[in-house]
């Protein structure tokens, strides 16, 4: 049986998040445990009885998504469930490469503190917005995309969930003109998200420079599972090239649609962290294939018995 395991990003966390599990395992315990010292949060609180705005902020919503999606896996190696391939979503690849041995627990939780601290910063000086775009094909978007660029204003396509669904950031007044691009077209639509989803464009290109100083800092390593990078279907093995990835991460488009297009070679597809929409992609895509997302205990017995009647 081949296993990918799935991180979630940015949109994914909810108040209440992990509890179940975190009540009844001890591992789940020490990872919020270490990850409270290490950024002087209480994440017991934040996760389980702060309000869904306040765990929305991106200085809480990065490094608490991280945090429980790295717990679950823990719990799953707990369990001698094993990865064969691992990918993360949006911020979820940090997740991923923390999966695949690539940076530390704590690492991780430094670098997304230091990237919302980065980006939040730079949104100061900056009027942008973030929209999700359904039904309409990835060619007719990126036309849109390139009649709203114009002069010191531009759109881009930052996430490709699939060839009919993709995320578009940009400058407001270039995100109003392909608002009204898709408005025009009647099997179309659109709806506003939230900055802190990323807008993975070079209008990321100063955050990026700044996270690429704080890298320095960083003990890398080579990874020893596997990644899908969301960016691209790209080889990450060695520490520098985790590094790199990271460094291009906030400054390019997420093409997931090719991420799921690469993972038909897998028998089960585990979502690990908050919230099941990756789960709910990945059914879409491939109806017939096993697919589960761990939240809660029973979810954890479900995925057990799903193993061994397949090796029946």
């Amino acid at each position: 049986m081949k296993i990918g395991i799935l991180f979630p990003g940015y949109g994914s966390q909810f108040v209440g998040m992990g509890k179940d599990l975190y009540d009844e395992s001890r591992i789940m315990q020490e990872y919020f445990e270490e990850a409270s010292n290490c950024l002087n949060t209480n994440f017991v609180k934040l996760c389980f009885a702060s309000s869904d705005s306040e765990l929305a902020k991106m200085q809480n919503a990065y490094p608490a998504t991280f945090l429980v999606s790295c717990a679950i896996y823990a719990l799953l190696k707990e369990e001698q469930i094993k990865a064969d391939i691992v990918a993360g979503y949006n911020l979820g690849e940090y997740a991923a490469l923390h999966a695949a041995g690539g940076i530390s627990f704590p690492d991780g939780l430094y670098l997304l503190s230091k990237y919302a601290a980065f980006f939040q910063e730079a949104l100061e000086h900056m009027d942008v917005g973030v929209l999700q775009i359904t039904g309409i094909s990835t060619k007719t978007l990126e036309s849109f995309c390139k009649q709203a660029s114009e002069g010191q204003y531009s759109a881009h396509i930052a996430i490709y969930n699939t060839l009919t669904d993709h995320i578009v950031s940009g400058h407001s007044q270039a995100i109003a003109v392909v608002r009204g691009l898709v408005a025009a077209d009647s099997e179309a639509s659109s709806k506003e998200l939230s900055v802190e989803v990323g807008l993975h464009s070079e209008l990321m290109d100063h955050i990026k420079d700044n996270l690429a100083i704080y890298l320095e800092k960083v003990d890398f390593k080579d990874i020893t599972i596997p990644l899908l990078c969301s960016a691209e279907i790209c080889n990450v093995e060695k520490a520098d090239q985790v590094r790199r990835r990271i460094i291009e991460h906030s400054n390019t488009p997420v093409k997931w649609n090719k991420v799921l297009d690469a993972l038909v070679e897998y028998d089960l597809l585990i979502e690990v962290g908050p919230g099941s929409t990756l789960t709910t992609m990945v059914k879409e895509k491939y109806p017939d294939k096993l697919s589960i997302s761990i939240n809660k205990q029973s979810d954890l017995v479900d995925l057990k018995k799903m193993i061994e009647e397949y090796a029946k």
